[in-house]
């Protein structure tokens, strides 16, 4: 049988209309954002990248898992908007790689095919993953580029450091994980911290990192890493000192912030100290440390400025 013109054109527009259809029975707007959209599509996609970078977070309820992704959309586009009114995003910049290749090996895996084949298990393609590095990536440029001015490093101190732990033979090194909160108006500090310990009792230190941290670690759980003994303050070295593997401090007051650490592995290692290096090194983590507070006290001023409705 042979169709003609306007018979071809009444069985397109039953295809366009049923698949009108199906998408508005599927994809729901959940939220808006400073007037942009975010649909139950997004919440999903967002779910699957924190599942990505986190897979403990399937230990967790699914309703707990949408607040997540959508405190972390929140986060990512009010941090997107800011961006935009300096740079375009264009996934130009040479840094991104760089990145990415840190993750990879972060997330143990060999190359960047291999990490390609696991994102594709939680339908996230490595330019979408790429796309939130650069957001990242581009919001510490401009935290730098408004603050860096006001960063304080007290040289002297850090050169006594230096000093005292060259006569050492050996030094410890923590392998740590982080959750970072701030005090909630109207509710005792105990009572937020009571509320966050029982998190972590019930749902473990990674789930709660992302549950409850601000800082931008909370996506992997809270992970940091190796860290030097001598890189931490003496106020945090005094909390974590006679902790065990696997146990956590008590919540540590860092400027505004709250601060809880979990020890994931001691090492002891023999110290081969270039001092210049080893300032630099120091000087690097108490800049970013410090920019860290920065970049928290400006999104949350940009955040009370924006508009947020869920619907």
């Amino acid at each position: 049988m042979i169709l003609n013109k306007k018979t071809i054109i009444l069985v397109l527009i039953f295809f366009l209309f049923n698949n009108f259809s199906y998408s508005k029975i599927n994809l729901q707007i959940v939220m808006k954002i400073n007037g942009q959209i975010v649909t139950s599509y997004d919440l999903e996609k967002e779910s699957n990248y924190l599942l990505a970078l986190n897979p403990r977070l399937k230990e967790i309820s699914k309703n707990e898992l949408v607040e997540i992704a959508k405190k972390s959309i929140i986060k990512e586009m009010i941090r997107k908007s800011e961006i935009l009114k300096y740079k375009d995003l264009n996934l130009q910049n040479a840094q991104i790689d760089d990145v990415l290749n840190s993750v990879i090996l972060n997330l143990d895996f060999s190359n960047q095919t291999q990490f390609e084949k696991y994102l594709s298990d939680y339908n996230i393609s490595i330019n979408d993953f790429k796309k939130k590095i650069e957001i990242e990536n581009e919001w510490k440029n401009l935290i730098y580029s408004k603050y860096s001015k006001s960063v304080k490093i007290d040289k002297d101190s850090l050169i006594n450091k230096i000093e005292k732990t060259s006569k050492d033979e050996l030094s410890l090194e923590y392998n740590l994980s982080e959750i970072i909160f701030d005090k909630k108006q109207n509710i005792p500090l105990e009572e937020h911290s009571v509320e966050i310990v029982e998190s972590i009792e019930t749902n473990g230190f990674e789930n709660t990192a992302n549950l409850y941290s601000i800082s931008d670690s909370s996506k992997v759980g809270g992970k940091i890493g190796w860290v030097k003994k001598n890189n931490l303050s003496l106020e945090i070295n005094r909390e974590i000192e006679n902790l065990k593997i696997n146990s956590y401090s008590k919540p540590i007051k860092i400027g505004n912030n709250y601060l809880i650490l979990k020890i994931n592995d001691i090492k002891e290692v023999v110290i081969e100290i270039d001092k210049q290096k080893e300032l630099d090194k120091m000087i690097m983590l108490e800049t970013s440390k410090q920019l860290d507070k920065f970049s928290n006290i400006f999104y949350n001023k940009i955040k009370l400025n924006s508009t947020i409705s869920e619907l």
